[in-house]
């Protein structure tokens, strides 16, 4: 072969690389709902005309508002319609992550539906009506109302094994606060011994079953039982325990109730913010969660299966179909493979491309961090937000080119057999390290690993054979870290998305250790213009569209112990409009009550507000000292009250129910806070581990600008709303306790 045939190779390798990750996106579409549904399956038209009907004029609903008033009364017609009774729970919780140092207060009216089954232990399916003050909320978690309204009518007329608890919780978004008063005072949580939960992190995508309970054994042979098109993988899970991101499981999770957890999460530039309206919605997203929901709801409300009871790895392979192994025995196999490899390593004198691979891998990984922070420098904030796969197809580029040209390099050196066994030698033990951190990796490292180790070895009696198999295990690690590369693009929007370079590098290593020969010189220079030529785009592409919005929030607030006030503006590090200095100059920084980076200018003062704590009881502890508070929010939406990390806040909450804050949370301030309108003349207690008197800080919110601010809305863009909290006016004073 000569060196103009090596080198376009090794190019066409790369190109071919390049291809698949630009098109990961089809190993994540779900199905296209029936244009005639059969009579007992999911009913999309159906679903979406109720979530219609109930979410009105689709204005936010917070919890404990006249909004969500209405859309309760909404939802309670719609229970009735399909000939089910609710009821209407209610409840004042204060409630506490348990890897957090806030406690969230919150009046919720869960509404509660019971299909009859046998006195057997219940399923619960969970889902919230609330939306943050934001926006409407049609996939967060609209999405699960339409979906358990259209199950419920498929349930109540099938033979079930065991009752089907609905329950539509409010308080989700403020602090999971249905959700615990569910557990805590609902006689209805002692009779449920499984649960589907429904949640949403976009507008679009499939339905990722991403939650589970521990051991999960029992849920995923029930999941995999029951899915038609599953998308799910233990990585995820792993994952879900790891996030500060928090779900209603969270506080199921104690019960140990047999779990499945699905959400989507295509599109995040709408989660929490005017964008997640029903229009946005995709329908196939929905119909594909109607039926996974379905399925599961049929199977867990069936009899008992008896299945293994401990851990399960578990990936899916393009939503066709779901791969499991138990946990022992996926171990297990790992570090035989990693075993079996180092052995072959020492045997066969591959220690030096190894050693090379292994330079090539964290090169490749290295290069790709060090471009996309200087492209960061270069266009500050979400750059990538409107066209994400321009910036990860960039990341790929930088790594392939990177790693491509080192392996090439080491291929002038050694032999074929050497460099294939290093670079699935680089592979297990990565996959051995990662598996450490998150277990769920295992699945991701054992199938390809086993099929090119076995090519390895049987390589010498069959060059052919060898060769077949070592392919056939490229591929397949090819197939499986390209779908969950896509499911990362969809999850990092805030970046940074060179996170995935290192599954890029895993990916790929295996192939371009096939397809490398001695030649490399022009091959790495293509490759690297290539890459040149995609971070061009990616610092050129618009950073926002009407499709996937740039998140941009304004507040007007107002420190009332210095009497001076600022415009803050929350574009995660985007430009402000040119027509935003007429009203500066703007700065970045943090506010007082948040560490958020924001834009900073002055403002002229409004009026005063009315919020504020008063001081009813401080009793003397052996430690410290507990005082009870009444808040008064007057005319704002939500209050909060900030400690100072230096302050030794032991519990907080309703008197007689105070939540421990426990050794789990990091440190950092801690935070009592309260939303609705069951605040005012609210009491509540605090426990701190000092007498010595102390001031915090109470920061009252109102979810709407005040009126000086409409020049400044006037110029935000088009492609622009806000994430996450609303434009607000907002009011930070001192509490002396």
């Amino acid at each position: 072969m000569s060196i103009r045939q090596r080198e376009w190779r090794l190019m066409a390798a790369i190109l071919l690389l390049l291809a698949v990750f630009a098109a990961k996106g089809l190993l994540l579409q779900p199905p296209s709902p029936p244009a005639r549904p059969a009579a007992d399956a999911f009913d999309t038209q159906r679903a979406l005309a109720r979530l219609t009907r109930i979410l009105g004029d689709q204005r936010p609903h917070p919890v404990d508002t006249p909004a969500n008033d209405a859309v309760r009364e909404r939802l309670i017609a719609e229970i009735a319609a399909i000939g089910l009774k609710s009821e209407v729970h209610e409840a004042m919780d204060c409630s506490g992550y348990p890897k957090s140092r806030t406690v969230s207060c919150s009046h919720v009216r869960n509404v509660v539906a019971v299909i009859p089954g046998p006195q057997a232990p219940a399923l619960l399916l969970n889902v919230h009506y609330d939306s943050t003050p934001t926006g409407p909320g049609a996939a967060d978690d609209g999405i699960g109302v339409a979906t358990i309204l259209e199950v419920a009518q498929h349930l109540r007329r099938e033979r079930l094994a065991r009752p089907v608890i609905l329950l539509f919780n409010e308080g989700e978004e403020y602090g999971l606060n249905g959700a615990a008063a569910f557990v805590d005072s609902d006689p209805l949580a002692r009779r449920v011994g499984k649960l589907i939960n429904i949640e949403a992190r976009g507008v679009r995508g499939p339905a990722f079953m991403f939650e589970t309970n521990e051991p999960n054994g029992p849920a995923i042979a029930d999941f995999r039982a029951a899915s038609a098109r599953p998308f799910a993988n233990s990585i995820s899970t792993d994952f879900a325990r790891l996030i500060p991101n928090s779900t209603d499981v969270v506080m199921f999770k104690p019960k140990q109730w047999q779990t499945l957890s699905f959400a989507i999460i295509g599109n995040e530039a709408r989660y929490h913010s005017p964008g997640d309206r029903i229009e946005a919605l995709d329908r196939a997203s929905l119909y594909h969660m109607g039926s996974e929901v379905l399925a599961a709801s049929r199977r867990l409300a069936g009899p008992d299966k008896e299945v293994s009871l401990g851990r399960t790895v578990f990936t899916d392979v393009g939503g066709l179909g779901l791969i499991t192994m138990p946990f022992l025995a996926g171990a297990l196999l790992l570090g035989g493979l990693a075993i079996g490899a180092g052995v072959l390593v020492a045997r066969r004198r591959a220690w030096r491309p190894l050693l090379g691979l292994t330079i090539a891998l964290v090169a490749g990984v290295a290069a790709a961090a060090t471009i996309a922070t200087l492209a960061g420098f270069l266009r500050a904030g979400d750059f990538w937000r409107a066209y994400p796969w321009v910036t990860t197809l960039a990341v790929a580029a930088t790594v392939l080119a990177v790693v491509g040209w080192l392996v090439a390099r080491s291929a002038a050196r050694h032999d074929r057999s050497q460099l294939r066994l290093a670079a699935w030698a680089v592979v297990l033990l990565v996959g051995v390290i990662a598996s450490i951190v998150l277990p769920g990796a295992i699945i991701y490292f054992v199938i390809g690993p086993a099929l090119a180790l076995a090519g390895i070895l049987l390589g010498r009696r069959s060059e052919a054979l060898g060769r077949a198999l070592a392919w056939a295990g490229a591929l397949v690690q090819l197939l499986l870290f390209t779908e969950l590369i896509a499911q990362i693009e969809l999850t990092l929007i805030d970046g940074p998305l060179w996170a995935i370079a290192p599954l890029v590098a895993l990916a790929a290593l295996p192939i371009l250790a096939e397809a490398a020969r001695d030649a490399w010189r022009w091959t790495f220079a293509a490759a690297a213009l290539l890459a040149l030529g995609l971070w061009i785009a990616a610092l050129l592409m618009p950073r926002a569209s009407a499709g996937r919005p740039l998140a941009f929030t304004l507040d007007h607030v107002q420190d009332e112990r210095t009497g001076k006030a600022l415009w803050a503006a929350a574009t995660k590090q985007a430009p402000l409009p040119e027509g935003f200095s007429k009203f500066g100059p703007w700065r970045a920084g943090a506010l007082p009550y948040n560490k958020r980076i924001r834009w900073l200018a002055a403002a002229e003062p409004v009026e005063a507000s009315a919020a504020k704590v008063t001081v009813l009881d401080s009793a003397a502890m052996p430690k410290g000292r507990r005082v009870r508070l009444r808040l008064e929010p007057g005319d704002a939406d939500g209050v909060l009250l900030r400690f100072d990390e230096a302050v030794p806040v032991a519990a907080m909450g309703l008197p007689g129910k105070l939540r421990e804050l426990g050794r789990e949370a990091p440190p950092g301030p801690s935070i009592l806070r309260c939303a609705g309108r069951h605040c005012d003349g609210l009491e509540v207690e605090v426990v701190i581990g000092s007498r010595k008197p102390i001031t915090a800080m109470l920061v009252a919110q109102r979810f709407t600008p005040p009126p000086q601010a409409a020049p400044l809305l006037a110029l935000r863009p088009a492609n622009a709303h806000p994430q996450y909290s609303p434009d607000s006016q907002v009011w930070i004073s001192a509490v002396k306790l």
